[in-house]
């Protein structure tokens, strides 16, 4: 895992800025199923963080940007996150180096961060450099999947219905 600055990211991404790229990436992918709840128990996000392993880290490097945090206190634990971080040689605060980048043989610190995403309930980007998926992570109990993929679509709605994602709400409703 590399852990990155927003405009190391940048670079990485071709120059873009990092919120307009995922910005982009969100109005130009098409959304796969609807929107999604975000399960509460513990054990099925550890299971949801798996499942997009699977789907995400096959083939190319992921980014996790972490947007946002500290919405809901007392889920979060940064002594936790930041202790993970450092066993990796990484002093910065999340608000400084909010970007962790994986490569397709960094499963289990993917799904690591992952689970701290949904654990913490924040918010997050999740999304493959080549901009052919996004997952979109809210600190509102959500999520969505976006890609420009038909088959990557199927096989994500299939993998997220045996998990049990329920719908939440039509992305209209919640807009």
């Amino acid at each position: 895992m590399k852990i990155l600055t927003k405009e190391n990211a940048s670079e990485l991404l071709g120059g873009k800025s990092l919120d307009t790229f995922v910005s982009q990436l969100s109005s130009r992918l098409r959304l796969v199923g609807d929107i999604y709840s975000i399960p509460h128990d513990s054990g099925a996000k550890t299971a949801l963080s798996r499942v997009f392993e699977y789907l995400l880290l096959r083939n190319s490097s992921v980014c996790v940007y972490v947007s946002g945090w500290g919405v809901w206190g007392s889920s979060e634990n940064l002594d936790l996150f930041y202790g993970y971080r450092r066993s990796f040689g990484e002093n910065r605060p999340l608000i400084e180096a909010p970007v962790h980048l994986f490569e397709p043989t960094e499963k289990d610190t993917f799904i690591s961060i992952l689970c701290m995403v949904f654990y913490f309930v924040w918010d997050a980007w999740v999304f493959d450099v080549e901009g052919k998926t996004l997952v979109i992570i809210s600190h509102d109990g959500w999520l969505e999947v976006r890609t420009d993929d038909d088959e990557a679509g199927k096989e994500i709605a299939t993998e997220l219905g045996k998990y049990g994602m329920p719908l939440l709400i039509s992305p209209t409703k919640l807009r």
